[in-house]
């Protein structure tokens, strides 16, 4: 894969997209993982506030999947 810059053409080995988009996958499950737990502790507190937990990981969980497409797109 090339990235084109005004002055700089960089290539990235596939190999290196490869394990950078899994780097990024198992980052993204661990993160979604601890985010579900805080917000079940947190389901003590009110329902309001693991709603906006739950909220908070859709999100994270839907943008680091689009940056894991966009490092290695799927085959």
């Amino acid at each position: 894969m090339k990235f084109e810059l005004p002055y700089v053409t960089v290539e990235v080995d596939d190999r290196l997209r490869q394990r950078l988009a899994h780097i990024g996958d198992q980052w993204r499950i661990n993160l979604t993982a601890y985010m579900r737990s805080a917000a079940d502790d947190l389901g003590l507190a009110g329902e309001n506030v693991r709603a906006m937990v739950d909220h908070a990981t859709a999100r994270i969980n839907a943008a680091m999947a689009a940056a894991n497409k966009k490092i290695a797109p799927p085959r």
